[in-house]
């Protein structure tokens, strides 16, 4: 099992990054893989210091994470020959550096730049192929670099959507144990534990979140981190994606739109903790706390489009991971449980 040998989050961490580099193994050549923001924010700033302590440096630019652009960044990279690759910013960003860092078998360090997702110490990259998204099993990442000033300091919304992520994990763990007591499905405990204590923590300090932002914001992303940890240990993305992350993928396909990831997972998420019978009440609230979007209007997405996508959800996954949607949900019950949620 490999694991990142360091994991830091702290003030201030980006201003030291030469010296965590130096700790980390003997390289020469380094290649920053970024957006245009995220360049500009940091990027800049770490390319400088780099060339300062003498190391070969090039940055390459991502505007999105298809297989297309997959090809040619790795290309484009190879020429370069680097050493190491650093994954600077959200998704996408961090998503490219680690298929990079696996086509081209060199290691990877994650450098998050706003607190939204659990990818950023996974090692599973998200690849878009046309109106599809698929898995792709990378290497874990040499080390995870978070820089509390900077995230702390990004748009509200991503610390809402990282909050709907991490909260997720009720459901997931959930739809993991009812695989493995119906299907006899493999199942970790420690992974599970890891997926399950990291939302909890994130529901119980919901109500006062905003007393100590920057508090908030460290525990989230250490939160982030273990749930990445936990798909390494289960060698599958389970302990962090189910009916949730499914409902989520079913209303990209039928009405892609701007809303964030962990916006849709947080609606699955509620739905699905519905279905599951705990107690939904409890998460809506921790989720409004966060304001997380949970009805149509809020998210921006049609009712017709909410309802089919639940009737739809249990065949998402290509491998039809079985989940509390079991063999799937008629338009009419679909209906009636969106709109006994409010949902619709």
């Amino acid at each position: 099992m490999e694991l990142p040998k360091r994991i830091i989050v702290e003030d201030n961490a980006l201003d030291r990054i030469s010296y965590y580099i130096d700790q980390l193994g003997s390289f020469k050549s380094i290649l920053l893989i970024t957006g245009k923001k995220t360049f500009n924010l940091v990027g800049k700033a770490i390319e400088k210091e780099l060339k300062e302590e003498g190391y070969r440096v090039k940055n390459i630019k991502v505007d999105e994470c298809s297989e297309s652009a997959v090809n040619s960044k790795t290309k484009a990279s190879k020429l370069f020959k680097p050493d190491l690759i650093l994954g600077i910013g959200g998704g996408k960003n961090i998503d490219m550096a680690k298929a990079v860092s696996f086509y081209l078998k060199k290691p990877w360090i994650s450098i998050p730049t706003i607190p939204s997702h659990d990818g950023m110490a996974s090692n599973r990259a998200v690849i878009t192929k046309g109106k599809k998204k698929y898995p792709l099993l990378t290497r874990s990442s040499l080390a995870v670099i978070a820089d509390l000033k900077v995230l702390s300091e990004a748009p509200a919304r991503f610390f809402s959507a990282g909050c709907g992520d991490i909260i997720s994990k009720t459901t997931s763990v959930l739809d993991w144990q009812i695989a493995r007591d119906e299907k006899n499905e493999p199942y970790d405990s420690l992974a599970a534990d890891l997926a399950s204590s990291s939302a909890e923590l994130m529901i119980n300090i919901s109500r006062n979140h905003k007393k100590n932002y920057k508090h908030s914001v460290k525990l989230l992303t250490k939160g982030l981190i273990n749930c990445g940890i936990a798909m390494i240990v289960a060698k599958s993305s389970r302990p962090c994606s189910g009916s949730e992350h499914m409902y989520w993928n079913a209303i990209d396909k039928l009405y892609p739109n701007k809303a964030l990831h962990g916006e849709k997972v947080a609606l699955g998420t509620y739905i699905m903790s519905y279905l599951h019978g705990i107690n939904y009440k409890k998460i809506k609230k921790a989720l409004m706390n966060y304001n997380l979007p949970l009805s149509s209007k809020k998210i921006k997405i049609p009712p017709s489009v909410l309802v089919k996508a639940l009737t739809i959800a249990h065949e998402a996954r290509s491998d039809m991971r079985y989940t509390i949607l079991g063999d799937g949900i008629d338009k009419e019950d679909a209906k009636k449980i969106l709109k006994k949620l409010n949902v619709i």
